[in-house]
């Protein structure tokens, strides 16, 4: 990951989806462990990640893009990581979702391909391997909706605007 600071754009779910990942997350941290994952930012699907200099465009381009938009559903539907190292929640695919990544296509950030996922944990291998079994006693899918979109900066964390998408 570049040691510039970047801006990501990401599709925010429900308040009843954000207290059940907390809830599994906080699972994982009453066992002890201590993850490296940001905190503080809701739950989410990142869709893109920016130059800092690109911010203004970005806050008009999100409002445009929940101006037009309906909130929509996607199923979470499976646990998975990144080399044992990012544990995340990983939904079916979905059109809806794919049509919103394409509005914030960029990968600034790390240049890896977008890969939808909800990170719960971030760690070394032997912590993402224990984290991923307690999550895997708390998990069954969830069908969630998402209704908005935010941005925020990082490193050091600074969330930037949210928006909500038009409710259907």
């Amino acid at each position: 990951m570049k040691k510039d600071k970047f801006l990501t754009v990401f599709a925010v779910f429900d308040e009843k989806t954000q207290t059940v990942l907390q809830s599994w997350q906080n699972a994982i941290f009453d066992a002890g462990l201590v993850g490296t994952q940001t905190m503080g930012i809701p739950f989410h699907i990142s869709l893109g990640s920016f130059p800092t200099g690109m911010e203004e465009e970005l806050i008009s381009r999100i409002r445009a893009v929940c101006e037009s938009s309906f909130e929509f559903s996607i199923n979470l539907a499976r646990i998975n990581d990144f080399g044992n190292k990012v544990l995340f929640l990983e939904p079916e695919e979905n059109g809806d979702l794919m049509r919103l990544h394409e509005l914030f296509d960029n990968n600034y950030a790390n240049g890896f391909p977008f890969h939808a996922h909800a990170t719960i944990f971030c760690g070394d291998t032997q912590d993402v391997e224990k984290a991923k079994n307690i999550l895997e006693e708390y998990f069954s899918p969830i069908e969630t909706k998402i209704v908005g979109i935010q941005m925020g900066e990082f490193f050091p964390t600074r969330m930037i605007c949210r928006e909500r998408l038009t409710n259907n």
